[in-house]
């Protein structure tokens, strides 16, 4: 009899944050690389202006400005994107422990319960009655018993005997 297991809520949220990270690290990486680009604009923009005349090199530079300021705000993108992530992350992880932690929960009470069970029924055993049983069964089965009280004895001598390195 084969059932499907159903994936866990925890397995869910580790697709989902799986998903979630996929997506951040492409647009971090997106982001990164249109950085790059403008750094490497406004190095060409600075090494166009060095050789030629000055204004033209002013112009460089306030290219290069441009350039740069793109790139800075690419890269901070790329900053909101991993703070995205962290927080995302966090959130599965907390809700994550919020299931464990209802799981342990109702595990600690159904223990609980079951030792409750447990002790009821020993309390419930009268041990002069099953005393009286044993001494009664003793009576009629000598023999057995004598062979069952051997083969205890020499179980419990064979455990806690020395054993020699």
């Amino acid at each position: 009899m084969t059932t499907a297991k159903k994936p866990s809520g925890v397995d869910e949220k580790i697709d989902q944050l799986e998903g979630a990270v996929h997506n951040v690290l492409e647009g971090a990486k997106e982001s990164i690389a249109r950085a790059e680009g403008s750094m490497e604009k406004a190095k060409e923009a600075i090494g166009e202006g060095y050789g030629k005349v000055r204004s033209r090199s002013s112009e460089a530079y306030s290219k290069a400005r441009v350039y740069l300021t793109e790139a800075r705000a690419a890269l901070e993108t790329a900053r909101e994107k991993m703070g995205e992530l962290y927080g995302r992350s966090r959130e599965v992880a907390e809700e994550a422990y919020a299931k464990a932690k209802e799981n342990f929960d109702k595990l600690t009470v159904e223990v609980k319960k079951g030792y409750a069970k447990v002790k009821a029924k020993v309390q419930e055993i009268d041990v002069k009655e099953v005393r009286d049983d044993v001494v009664d069964y003793i009576r009629r089965n000598p023999g057995k018993s004598v062979l069952i009280a051997l083969g205890i004895g020499f179980a419990v001598g064979y455990l806690v005997r020395r054993r020699e390195p």
